[in-house]
């Protein structure tokens, strides 16, 4: 009897690294360690394998430690050195020694009962710190356990042929450990666009989507899985018309990259009538400053400290940040790296920092907002900008800026912390800049006063379209009325680099729009003379650019702000987009 044909089975999560990959299933489950409740009669030589299984577990960390260090930077490295301090904990050896004496059973056993409790508890605490915690106990004790069983851990660390992996979710020793070789996409039930795991999966350009929820339920090794990062979307068991039709745009993907590296050149991208455009990277990890130079980008033109002090216990020291913004600043050198200090809260949250619970974060206390209510945790930042800044070309850009004020009082923090260093004979640029970036509406209507203080302004529209349309579009319901064509935020990004121009002083856009080739005419046209983005995005911008005539793209913004409606507007840009045809041009050229 022929067996029935497999439904084709289309999920939806959110897109975290972008791009499409097709192959078999590789799923990867947590181990499941067989701890039986055994007597013994020594309870001291159980203590021993204890303290031997714990001293092997301290040198794999060490080693992981290490090699996230070198590939990834100091912020991944510190979840390991999380690791390893959970590691002497105080608390677990006494415990595992005293129910040892008083229970007789093995110590795997007591181990094993000891993290699951533990684990447990941490698990029901509402305080996302100790829930993520939790996370960190159950990766240690079971590194323990399988020392203590002598059974090697499932990893996937050597993956026998390319594949995608599925998973419930991935550890920080997973993520780290993965063979990058093999590994075509991933798609998992949980995480979410700032975990360990998708920021990895950016650094080096792995499609991925996550928050798919009972994707395991639904597919099994080897099964055929289509992944598209861009969308947020996995195909299961895809009928061949859907393959065929995948196939073809990975391809048309990759011969465009091929393309695009192929007519990529040094410096910044040039119109067709000669006005050179800087293009900058936007970037979280030191790993991230290879792929940027790679895509000929002319610096950072914005560095996210904040991912430094996430999915950790602990703040950073100022040790610990200081070389981490040398390594940044020397990996780029000699290009200018702008970088901007803590934006915490909101949708980044750290426990330790930003406990209470707030009604609307997005609108609460973050940003610059906590950093000056909170001195301590914004001078260590600024002493260790400062002392990395002599390491090679350095601006310092605050977030959240909603008034003169605000900006002033920053400033003069600023000044504090250089004052200090001077005192101690501690070395920094006397000549760095501090800017501000404009990010909603608040600054953006008083652009005029705020680049009198200033000495650059940077605008990030994810947040000024947010603000200025109220809208949340991470919300299902009401991401469609989240429009960067809005006449209100055109109006907006034109307003602030008047008064940028009128100020000489530089304004330039870091938000997704600048990443976008669909707006480029439209961004040169109002004026914009230089853009910052993913570095995935940097050789499609670049191209668009160089098949731009900056004259004709003025005179194409000077209409497109004389219309009303964002969906219209929207339309005319991408059939201009389209008519010019500037991916077609590489890939016939190619040909």
């Amino acid at each position: 009897m022929a067996s029935l044909p497999q439904i084709e089975i289309p999920l939806y999560g959110i897109g975290v690294s972008p791009g499409i990959a097709i192959g078999p299933a590789r799923m990867f489950h947590v181990t499941a360690l067989d701890v039986p409740a055994s007597s013994i009669e020594d309870p001291a030589a159980e203590l021993a394998r204890f303290d031997e299984a714990v001293k092997k577990a301290r040198v794999t960390l060490t080693a992981l430690k290490e090699q996230t260090l070198d590939e990834l930077g100091e912020k991944h490295a510190a979840i390991f050195q999380a690791h390893i301090d959970l590691l002497d904990d105080v608390a677990l050896r006494p415990e595992v020694e005293r129910r040892l004496n008083e229970e007789k059973l093995s110590v795997e056993y007591l181990v094993n009962d000891l993290i699951g409790r533990y684990t447990k508890m941490l698990g029901q605490v509402q305080d996302p710190l100790f829930r993520e915690r939790s996370n960190d106990l159950l990766d240690v004790g079971r590194r323990i356990l399988g020392y203590l069983l002598e059974e090697e851990l499932e990893s996937l660390e050597h993956l026998e042929e390319p594949c995608v992996i599925v998973a419930h979710d991935l550890s920080p020793s997973e993520a780290v450990n993965m063979d990058l070789t093999n590994t075509m996409g991933l798609a998992t039930d949980a995480g979410g666009p700032t975990s360990h795991m998708a920021i990895i999966a950016r650094a080096f350009q792995i499609p991925t989507v996550v928050g798919l929820r009972y994707l395991g339920s639904r597919i099994g090794k080897g099964d055929t899985v289509i992944v598209d990062g861009t969308k947020g979307s996995v195909i299961i068991h895809p009928r061949e018309e859907t393959l065929e039709r995948y196939r073809s745009e990975k391809q048309r993907q990759e011969e465009l990259r091929l393309a695009l590296a192929e007519a990529a050149t040094e410096g910044p991208s040039v119109t067709l009538d000669g006005k050179e455009i800087p293009t900058y990277a936007n970037i979280e990890l030191l790993a991230e400053t290879h792929l940027s130079k790679r895509a000929k980008c002319q610096g950072v033109g914005l560095y996210r400290t904040e991912f430094l002090f996430i999915n950790r216990a602990s703040l950073p020291t100022e040790e610990e940040q200081y070389e981490h913004y040398r390594r940044i600043v020397e990996a780029m050198a000699p290009l200018p790296v702008t970088v901007r200090t803590l934006d915490l809260g909101g949708d980044k949250a750290l426990p330790s920092v930003t406990a209470e619970r707030e009604t609307n974060p997005q609108l609460g206390w973050r940003s610059i907002r906590l950093c000056l209510d909170r001195p301590d945790i914004f001078k260590s930042q600024l002493r260790a900008l400062l002392r990395a800044s002599v390491h090679g070309e350095m601006q310092i850009i605050l977030p959240m800026i909603t008034g003169i004020d605000q900006f002033l009082e920053a400033k003069q923090v600023v000044e504090e912390v250089k004052e200090d260093l001077r005192q101690r004979g501690v070395p920094f640029d006397e000549e760095l800049k501090l800017g501000s970036m404009v990010e909603t509406p608040a600054a953006a209507l008083i652009a005029d006063r705020l680049a009198q203080v200033c000495d650059f302004l940077s605008i990030g529209t994810n947040d000024l379209i947010q603000y200025c349309l109220a809208v949340d579009r991470a919300n299902q319901r009401t991401a469609h009325l989240y429009q960067p064509t809005h006449l209100s935020v055109l109006r907006l990004l034109e307003k602030t680099l008047s008064a940028a121009k009128a100020a000489d002083i530089p304004c330039g856009i870091c938000g997704e729009m600048a990443g976008d080739p669909v707006l480029t005419e439209l961004l040169l046209g109002i004026g914009f003379a230089s853009l910052s983005m993913s570095s995935i995005s940097l050789p499609r911008v670049r191209a668009e650019i160089a098949n731009i005539h900056l004259a004709t793209a003025k005179r194409f913004a000077r209409k497109v702000l004389k219309m009303s409606s964002a969906s219209e507007i929207r339309a005319l840009v991408e059939e201009r987009y389209e008519s010019r045809g500037t991916l077609k041009h590489l890939q016939t050229a190619k040909a």
